[in-house]
């Protein structure tokens, strides 16, 4: 399967149907698709094609599969959210939130080539830096490695700043070699080393770019007063301290960075809306976590070689969990972002599936209905295996 030619109505996965490609090039792309199991919701898909070598390709997936289990577990509004993955062929593939919106690169040359206005860029990078302070605050750091105004997505309609391909990049290239793009690069990612505050120099980079509309050259930014660029008293001094070309002289954190930019005089920056979306995300991924997953695996651990799902998703969209007597018994779990709500479905064989409960859970974050609808499951699944055995 060639990544650039998936057709319009190719079902991947058994569920996602391609409706159209989006962009494609170098190693990989990504396409607008629907998904069947959800009411035909709108995901994006990237698709990733390493190399062919197979020792190279064994090293790839290994890695994919460490960074995607990282980013499943990543909940930001500033973050797209990782719905699920799969192989295919000589692929890899994810599936994320889609975001409708124009990259920074995109929206610089449509809306300001020869640079944009201060205060939006500054409100973006602080978005930016509210991101990075989440994933670099982590117990193990996540670095992006490759922030540029292309991997920066707009949602002009809530003004919310997207960083996509965030992490994912360590996961297409094996060979030896720095990950990253030259110009937005410190020494140390030059070297192989990148840290966090590696992402601090491609960030501050980006923001010299938007601001000028001259792409960076390693190590060689103009000043924004040269470029009679109008700024704020200060603004380039955090420029030149996130540009340090070494990462130990550079500005220390993504939390101090932003919050030097927040000082900046004069500035009226534009947040984005609430994005009550990301607090159901949040809400429903606590329960996944607190009530869902060990209450599944108790069923499997009580239920031995009857369980028939071998492994339980990371995050939570939709999830069919079997067990077996003489025919499957499922329990289906499906993450409802229209009603904010999680339903769980009871589904005996052929037999249409019934309603077993629904939960909210920005209204009660409580663990104890989802146990209790997990225990009338397990109950039901012993009335129906002792039946259908009675029945023989």
């Amino acid at each position: 399967m060639d990544y650039a030619q998936i057709p319009p109505g190719e079902v991947l996965d058994g569920r996602f149907e391609v409706r159209r490609l989006i962009k494609s090039g170098g190693m990989g792309a990504v396409y607008e698709v629907s998904d069947r199991l959800l009411g035909g919701k709108t995901f994006a898909v990237k698709q990733i094609r390493p190399s062919a070598d197979p020792k190279e390709f064994q090293q790839a997936k290994s890695h994919f599969i460490g960074e995607i289990g990282v980013m499943q577990s990543l909940h930001h509004p500033n973050i797209p959210k990782i719905i699920s993955s799969f192989f295919l062929g000589d692929s890899f593939f994810f599936v994320m939130e889609f975001v409708d919106g124009i990259d920074l690169s995109a929206y610089r040359k449509k809306h300001g080539p020869n640079g944009l206005p201060v205060a939006k860029v500054v409100g973006w990078a602080i978005q930016v830096l509210d991101a990075l302070d989440y994933v670099h605050d982590r117990q193990n750091p996540v670095v992006h490695r490759d922030i540029k105004p292309s991997n920066i997505l707009l949602d002009e309609v809530n003004n919310r700043i997207v960083l996509i391909d965030f992490g994912i990049a360590h996961a297409t290239d094996p060979a030896d070699g720095w990950i990253g793009t030259p110009g937005y690069a410190g020494v140390e990612q030059q070297l192989g080393k990148p840290e966090p505050r590696s992402d601090l120099y491609a960030l501050a980079a980006t923001m010299h770019e938007l601001l000028t509309g001259l792409k960076p050259k390693s190590f060689d930014f103009v000043t924004l007063a040269d470029l009679k660029v109008e700024a704020p008293e200060g603004l380039q001094d955090i420029l030149d301290y996130a540009l340090e070309p070494y990462a130990e002289e550079r500005i220390a954190s993504a939390k101090e960075m932003k919050e030097a930019l927040l000082r900046l005089p004069g500035l009226s920056i534009e947040g984005p809306s609430e994005n009550r979306e990301h607090a159901f995300d949040v809400a429903a991924n606590t329960i996944n976590r607190e009530a869902i997953v060990p209450g599944l695996k108790e069923l499997i651990e009580r239920f031995g070689n009857e369980c028939q799902t071998p492994y339980l998703p990371a995050t939570l969209s939709f999830n069919r969990f079997v067990l077996g007597a003489m025919t499957s018994f499922e329990l289906v779990i499906t993450k409802d972002d229209q009603r904010e709500s999680i339903r769980f479905e009871e589904k005996q064989g052929l037999l249409a599936p019934v309603l077993l409960g629904e939960v909210f859970p920005l209204k009660n974050p409580s663990p104890e209905p989802v146990k209790e609808i997990i225990e009338r499951f397990a109950a039901d699944y012993e009335q129906f295996k002792n039946s259908s055995w009675q029945i023989l």
